[in-house]
């Protein structure tokens, strides 16, 4: 346990060329994590899903 809490400090740091995908893998995990529950609906799902990967595709 004591290793574990040597470790709490650390800080990672995300390269700026990973950043982009990274958010977009956060967020349709929430986005997932949201139909689970049942907070959003199959069809809203696939929407939020081809806007995260139409976003990334516009930038």
């Amino acid at each position: 346990m004591s290793r574990i809490l040597q470790n709490v400090d650390t800080q990672f740091q995300i390269p700026d060329d990973c950043k982009s995908e990274f958010i977009k893998a956060m967020k349709i995990g929430y986005y997932k994590e949201f139909h689970k529950q049942g907070l959003i609906t199959d069809e809203q799902l696939e929407q939020l899903i081809s806007m995260q990967n139409n976003t990334e595709k516009a930038a």
